[in-house]
């Protein structure tokens, strides 16, 4: 064999290798980089976030004021004469009036005539023209059992209010009940009655039953 047949050999096996790579190389080329694409999440998603910050919003500027530090930090200017106005408003106490609406009415309705069968009424009531310390009694501690009024029956329980309102407020709340809704004859109690009955059952924790009435209230 001639040398330049054994040359040719042994290059074949460089010029084969070279080739595949250069054909690798290229293929290469041709794939395009990988890359991480944006995702987004479900539209439901953003949507909750719209409506959320959309009703917190309108809470905030409902009961917060208008969000800056001045609606929260109460101050007032240099030299400037605090304005006490709303500090009275809020000291001052409700009308008997305003009370029966808020507390009694919805029960005793608004012209105090009661639901037959389910709430007495207030008009013309021997309750509440009666001794006004059974009306006191009844108001501060609740009433529960069977009651008869205006010859109607009854059988309910009624809560008591002598931790939800205080003595001014009893007193302008029993005064209207006993001056309006068609009792124009009853004499109007005063703060010092409210006192005296509160003291007086003050260790009492149970609402009273009609009986109980009328023997400590004849």
């Amino acid at each position: 064999m001639s040398d330049a047949h054994l040359k040719n050999s042994h290059q074949q096996p460089v010029q084969n290798e070279i080739s595949e790579l250069a054909l690798h190389d290229k293929e290469m080329r041709e794939i395009a980089e990988p890359y991480e694409a944006p995702t987004t999440g479900p539209k439901w998603f953003y949507l909750f976030m719209v409506i959320s910050l959309a009703i917190g919003s309108f809470y905030l500027g409902r009961h917060m004021g208008k969000l800056d530090a001045s609606t929260h930090i109460g101050f007032f200017e240099k030299n400037k004469p605090a304005d006490t106005s709303a500090v009275t408003a809020a000291q001052s106490p409700a009308s008997g009036a305003s009370l029966y609406t808020s507390k009694c009415a919805s029960c005793h309705q608004a012209d105090g005539k009661g639901l037959p069968g389910a709430f007495p009424p207030l008009a013309e009531s021997e309750f509440v023209l009666g001794n006004p310390e059974r009306l006191i009694s009844i108001v501060l501690k609740g009433l529960t059992g069977p009651l008869e009024v205006e010859g109607q029956s009854f059988n309910g329980t009624m809560p008591a209010w002598e931790d939800q309102m205080s003595d001014q407020e009893l007193v302008a709340v029993i005064n209207h009940i006993r001056n309006k809704l068609g009792n124009n004859q009853a004499s109007e109690i005063q703060l010092q009655d409210v006192q005296k009955v509160r003291e007086q059952t003050t260790s009492r924790s149970q609402p009273w039953q009609a009986d109980e009435l009328e023997v400590a209230y004849p």
